[in-house]
């Protein structure tokens, strides 16, 4: 089953505290539990350890389990309450939010590390947000490997269960972990409530799915009941036990409080025994007995790869989620298929298989399906081996191709070429090598800066080194930073003629693909929220936004709305692609016209805005494009190109487009804020930044369809420009009527006055400006100025504000 690791799940390990003081006779009874139907399973998880009350006797059966609950309790049920309060978190990389509960991060950062929930989902716990039933069901059918194998949901609010999460619902639900309510619905988004966990927990120990302690609880036939003397023997793997009863031993039957004289010899009962050896809980059990020792019972979906002979046949099966491994198969193993009793003559390299593993060994095998035949298949060869090889196929399954069943020979094939294989039977007439890049698959075991090592589908570690200019994909092809792989995320690996790596991409095995980050170009937060980016590949997307989503900037947390045009973000994606998280990086993002480039020892690049310079430090790894193409960081051309800087919290500049060129041919909105028609230039403000642009030489200059010269144009406009081949062609003057504009006070008139402008000429340009009928009028101390005085400015800068083309408002800023 491909492992889904989602991050909410489970444990009514409800209380972390000790256990509380005994109601009535027993420590393992409470006030509230007492006559209820939640009463014996409580009262079971309670004797095993793993639950505990609220306090003053109360076991709080009716309040919801939280996500950090549920992963501890998940912990405990699985046997592992000792690792995982004292784990050790050295693997790293958990990124706990500040906020998160220390008492809990030992068992989280254990059930992540075990691949019970994802450690790139970490940051989203909500630790004391309830968890609902279905991830309560998700957890558990993926913590226990367990596969719905075609098994069907049929409840009346199917529709109301998310669709990547069915599957693992229906194996939950076919193997009695949940079930559904008596309206025959499922009801996937109510919380789960204590006494509901404990009454899961307590039903998986009965049929045989887990065991947190085999040696003090187990299921066993009883052999003799000795009531005067508080005593009982049992069967017990092979051997006969005598226990003596705890003087407050919990007894129970059919869910309700029993005396010991109600139990019969040749009876089964579930037993929990105290610290002491005593018996803690008893109660009788419909479930049979396990042969030989105490054992649980493990499920696995995978394909078998083949079946070997000796002192006892062996089973070598690749799990789904798992290494190859080979498991002996029991005496009495049972092996069906469609309902049918099967023999091991059906046990095939590439069938599909569900097994049983009990004790070690194989007790039960349920075929699936078998690699179909008679057709051409496609695929990458896995490895090559001195009798066959193996291959994966692009429905993502494999096969073992032996020497004996191949009429040729396949001797000339390697690791990751793409192949075509045609089978008759179990008998390949056709292998043909395609002229494709070759392919690599697997789990990842680490990144390195010049390499990644994975563990392919034979369970073998592959270091593959990394190529110059190789690049990083989510799984719908997006790009993304290598230092967003995760460790055990499934990836594809293509090779180049070197065999190292040239693209990297994370498949639907994994739980980093939807890692993402770029500048924010728009943030709706009305009705349906959204945000959309400029990833790092220079692409745009937008992406939909839960309403629940966590956003955070320098370790706070802020609103959605808090989010601003221009801000660099890294978004986190569930698996509906859906944005979960979204932090604020504290990173700069700055235009200008490149002045220097240094590429000698450590990167540098040096940019000239509005006049003035800065030097910036620049990533060995930085991502440089125009317009959708990549470029290398030594084609950026000194004083020709004008590019955007991205520069992280390190100070160094991650990534540079180059904003010049047919890239940025376009048309725009701005406002004119400088001229100089000695150079043919002009300046223009748009989006917040200005970036100054040649003239083309037959420039159209227009307003109200009226043909305009350069220098009637009024500095602080604003315009719609276009741009062809890197040179302003057309300016449409948009509002020169409502806006703010500056210059020289060059003479004041009654009525009017004119206003000088610098653009570029000599003399430069004086524009005539009337006032307004009601006018403000200020010195530079924002004192007000009579009009008959303002003569006494002349010369001066000031500040215009024009009101349908009047001057509503004038201040002296010099």
């Amino acid at each position: 089953m491909l492992r889904i690791k989602l991050c909410l799940l489970v444990t009514l390990v409800l209380s972390l505290a000790t256990f509380t003081s005994a109601w009535a006779a027993s420590p393992y009874l409470f006030r509230d539990t007492s006559g209820k139907w939640w009463e014996q399973s409580v009262a079971e998880c309670s004797a095993a350890e793993l639950v505990g009350g609220r306090g003053n006797g109360i076991f709080a059966p009716k309040d919801s389990v939280t996500q950090v609950e549920a992963i501890i309790f998940l912990n405990r049920a699985l046997g592992h309450r000792t690792e995982a309060d004292n784990y050790s978190m050295s693997q790293g990389g958990y990124n706990f939010p500040a906020t998160f509960p220390a008492w809990a991060q030992r068992n989280v950062a254990f059930a992540a590390d075990k691949g019970y929930i994802s450690k790139a989902g970490i940051p989203s716990i909500q630790p004391k947000k309830a968890a609902t039933r279905a991830e309560i069901a998700v957890l558990f059918a993926n913590a226990l490997k367990l596969s719905a194998d075609g098994y069907q949901l049929n409840f009346k609010d199917n529709a109301a269960i998310p669709a990547n999460l069915q599957t693992y619902i229906a194996a939950a639900v076919k193997h009695g972990i949940m079930a559904g309510r008596t309206d025959n619905t499922f009801d996937p988004n109510a919380n789960v409530t204590r006494a509901e966990m404990a009454a899961i927990i307590a039903r998986l120990v009965e049929n045989g799915k887990i065991n947190p302690n085999p040696n003090k609880y187990f299921i066993a036939r009883l052999s003799a009941v000795d009531v005067a003397g508080k005593k009982i023997t049992v069967a017990r793997g092979g051997q006969t036990l005598t226990l003596s009863l705890q003087n407050e031993a919990l007894l129970y039957r059919a869910g309700k409080s029993s005396l010991l004289n109600a139990f019969k010899a040749s009876e089964n009962v579930k037993v929990i025994l105290d610290s002491t050896g005593k018996v803690a809980y008893m109660a009788y059990t419909a479930a049979s007995t396990p042969s030989g020792s105490v054992s649980v019972t493990t499920g696995y979906t995978g394909t078998i790869r083949g079946l070997l002979s000796g002192s006892q046949w062996m089973l070598s099966f690749q799990p789904d989620a798992g290494s190859l491994t080979s498991f002996p198969l029991s005496g009495t193993v049972k092996i069906t298929q469609n309902g049918l009793t099967r023999d091991l003559t059906a046990l095939t390299s590439g069938a599909r298989a569900e097994i049983k593993v009990t004790g070690g060994s194989v007790s039960e095998i349920n075929l699936l399906s078998n690699v179909p035949t008679g057709n051409e298949r496609r695929g990458y060869v896995v490895n090559m081996y001195l009798d066959y090889f193996t291959v994966r196929y692009d429905d993502g399954t494999s096969e073992e191709i032996n020497k004996s069943n191949v009429s040729g020979t396949f001797y000339q094939l390697s690791r990751g070429q793409r192949i075509s294989l045609t089978k008759v039977g179990n008998i390949v007439t056709g292998i043909v090598p395609l002229n494709e890049p070759k392919k690599l698959f697997g789990e990842v075991v680490s990144v390195g800066s010049s390499s990644i090592t994975i563990e392919d589908g034979d369970g073998y570690e592959r270091i593959v080194d990394l190529a110059s200019g190789y690049r990083v994909k989510d799984k719908d092809g997006d790009s993304i930073n290598l230092d967003d792989i995760d460790k055990e995320d499934s990836v594809a690996i293509e090779l180049n003629t070197q065999d190292k790596a040239i693209t990297i991409q994370l498949t639907d095995g994994s739980s980093s693909s939807s890692v993402l980050e770029g500048e924010v170009l728009e943030v709706d937060a009305s009705g349906s929220w959204s945000i959309k980016i400029e990833k790092i590949d220079g692409t745009e997307k937008t992406y939909d936004v839960e309403d629940d989503v966590d956003v955070y900037e320098d370790g706070d947390s802020i609103d959605f709305d808090d989010i601003r045009k221009g801000d660099y973000v890294k978004l986190k994606l569930n698996s509906s692609n859906d944005v979960t998280r979204i932090d604020v990086m504290d990173y700069e993002i700055v235009e200008g016209e490149v002045t220097d480039v240094d590429t000698s020892g450590d990167w540098s690049i040096t940019i000239e805005d509005d006049g003035r310079e800065k030097t910036y430090d620049v990533s060995d790894d930085v991502y440089v494009y125009e317009g959708s193409r990549s470029r290398d960081f030594d084609d950026i051309e000194e004083d020709k190109d004008y590019v955007k800087l991205i520069i992280n919290d390190n100070d160094e500049v991650i990534k540079i487009s180059i904003l010049d060129g047919s890239s940025s041919d376009d048309t725009y909105d701005g406002i004119i804020t400088g001229l100089d028609l000695d150079d043919d230039e002009v300046t223009i403000k748009v989006d917040g930044r200005t970036k100054t642009y040649d003239l083309a030489n037959n420039v159209k200059v227009i307003k109200d369809d009226e043909d305009l010269d350069l220098d009637e144009i009024l500095i602080g406009s604003e315009v719609e420009f276009e741009v062809d081949d890197g040179e302003v062609v057309e300016i449409e003057i948009t509002d020169d009527e409502d806006v703010t504009v500056e210059g020289e006070l060059y003479d004041v008139k009654s009525g009017y006055i004119y206003l000088e402008q610098d653009n570029g000429t000599s003399s430069g340009v004086r524009h005539k400006l009337y006032f307004a009928s009601s006018v403000s009028l200020k010195d530079k101390n924002n004192r007000t100025i009579d009009e008959d005085d303002l003569d006494d400015y002349e010369g001066k800068e000031v500040t215009i504000q024009l009101d349908n083309g009047k001057i509503k408002s004038l201040k002296v800023t010099e």
